[in-house]
């Protein structure tokens, strides 16, 4: 019996054992009823063997029971070992996730640091201008086009028809 080839697993094997037992107890608790209600009805020697009798199926009972709620408090707890099992389980998976990604995000936070103080020292030469260094290029641009413009304007002929007498008069005495 040691070596069993049942396909039941032990806890369907425990369920059954827990389940037959829990029988027997009402079994007894029966036989116990209908042992007192003959004691009652029976007297002399007969009453004397029914009482001894009756002793034995209560303390028959009183095992029953108390073996019931100890495989049962045995099931809970085996309950209980796997419920934990499965979290202890968990967590160490949990924990090899993180310390999967604890080197990854340290990795990242160090990119992030070495990248603001590269933009705060000023080593991206080409790091996109500010809004109102934007606004400052573009007017000092059409301020220059404009001047550019000026320079490159011929004068227009009336223009210096207009400039001629007014250097005749200048010369002449009045």
């Amino acid at each position: 019996m040691l070596f069993r080839r049942d396909t039941a697993t032990l806890r369907e094997r425990a369920q059954l054992a827990l389940a037959s037992i829990q029988r027997n107890a009402y079994a007894m608790s029966v036989l116990r009823a209908r042992l007192e209600s003959r004691v009652g009805a029976s007297n002399g020697d007969s009453r004397q063997e029914l009482e001894r009798v009756l002793e034995l199926v209560k303390n028959g009972e009183v095992i029953l029971n108390e073996m019931s709620g100890k495989m049962e408090a045995a099931k809970y707890l085996e309950e209980f070992i796997t419920i934990i099992d499965s979290a202890a389980g968990s967590v160490g998976e949990i924990r090899d996730d993180i310390e999967k990604m604890v080197p990854i995000a340290e990795s990242a936070l160090a990119e992030i640091h070495e990248a603001v103080a590269k933009i705060s020292g000023g080593e991206y030469p080409g790091a996109p201008p500010t809004s109102q260094e934007l606004q400052k290029l573009i007017m000092e641009e059409a301020e220059n086009a404009a001047k550019a413009a000026e320079a490159k304007m011929p004068v227009p002929p009336a223009a210096e028809a207009a400039a001629e007498p007014e250097q005749e008069r200048e010369a002449e005495p009045a």
